[in-house]
């Protein structure tokens, strides 16, 4: 059996990966290949017990402590996930390692964060097909983030911390070969156009 294929949406705020991701999972049913939709953190009952913790915006816990979570949600989820993968599925999932590394690590300036995601990076990073970094302006994403009615604790720090992640990001990804870089405040159709040329190599490897 041909194994599934692990595609992940990474980059900041209000960037559109629900959006893009929710139009992969169609553009993979039109071509009748199974996939799945999941989450950073969620994904498992446990990972989403954890989310709600995690994403609360009264919650007051330390960079080491939320990537701790973080982890210990994720461990659970890939684990399912190359159940899935190992039984010809693909799996889109919505952030993944690496935003523990910039919103806990980078932006945090935490040391034991940044060791740990180079303790856990061959692991996590072992099944990604292909990663959709999916960025804007630290303007645009603080727009489109006003615009919403609810906001999560990070969605709701403002655009100096936005432009934070932006450039944690950006250094993040400088030298991964598995990334492709879209910027998303282009045209929607723009941006899908240039998402469904890089699937369709990845579906006929």
């Amino acid at each position: 059996m041909k194994k599934g294929k692990f595609i992940i949406f990474e980059g900041n705020e209000g960037t559109g990966k629900t959006t893009h991701l929710n139009f992969v999972s169609s553009y993979l049913n039109d071509k009748n290949i199974k996939n799945e939709i999941t989450r950073e953190p969620g994904g498992t009952e446990f990972g989403e017990s954890l989310r709600d913790i995690l994403l609360d915006n009264k919650s007051q816990l330390d960079p080491l402590s939320e990537a701790l979570l973080f982890h210990s949600a994720r461990v659970v989820n890939y684990n399912n996930i190359k159940n899935a993968l190992d039984n010809g599925i693909y799996v889109i999932c919505d952030r993944f390692h690496y935003s523990t590394l910039v919103y806990q690590g980078i932006v945090e300036s935490n040391k034991k964060v940044q060791e740990m995601h180079k303790l856990l990076d061959p692991f996590f990073s072992e099944k990604i097909s292909l990663i959709f970094y999916l960025c804007a302006s630290p303007k645009t994403s603080s727009d489109r983030i006003n615009n919403r009615e609810n906001t999560d604790k990070f969605e709701s720090q403002g655009i100096n911390y936005f432009e934070k992640i932006h450039h944690a990001y950006e250094d993040t990804f400088k030298n991964n070969n598995k990334v492709i870089k879209i910027d998303t405040s282009k045209n929607k159709e723009l941006v899908q156009k240039e998402i469904t040329e890089h699937l369709d190599r990845i579906i006929n490897e």
